[in-house]
């Protein structure tokens, strides 16, 4: 059997704890009314730095997208160029290449022409001779003539 007393006592310790448990409650709940004011007043000074950030962001996203847009239109017109230069590099090469041809084809023919004209004058020279009668004979050296006779 368990003395009155000790109900009473249970009865009073439980009241106690009880409102305790609605004291804690209590500040909660004006902890969490303060924070909501202390966070409408953060708000309240914050919005305008928010506001300020989210059109600096805005900004910079227009001037990025715009340096894009014309480092593409830079890039095309570097592509376009080099295009452009390599098709007049080939157009060039090509007529390097008849030039040479006709170079090469006007240095055979003055050959050709030198050689007959060379031929020409030595039978011109040999026909001096024989007219003359095979006395001395001319030879070339050197940019002047000299004597050479026969032995």
């Amino acid at each position: 059997m368990v003395p009155t007393w000790v109900g009473v006592v249970m009865a009073i310790s439980l009241a106690i704890i009880a409102l305790a448990a609605l004291a804690v409650a209590a500040a909660t709940a004006s902890a969490a009314l303060g924070m909501r004011a202390s966070l409408r007043m953060l708000e309240g000074l914050a919005g305008p730095a928010l506001d300020d950030a989210r059109q600096l962001v805005s900004t910079i996203r227009a001037e990025v997208d715009g340096l894009a847009g014309t480092s593409r239109d830079l890039r095309a017109r570097v592509v376009k160029a080099a295009d452009a230069a390599e098709a007049r590099l080939a157009e060039l090469d090509a007529l390097v290449d008849v030039v040479q041809q006709e170079v090469e084809s006007a240095a055979l023919d003055i050959a050709a022409t030198l050689r007959t004209v060379r031929r020409g004058a030595s039978l011109l020279d040999l026909g001096r001779r024989v007219i003359s009668g095979g006395a001395g004979r001319k030879k070339r050296g050197r940019g002047r003539d000299r004597e050479e006779e026969d032995h």
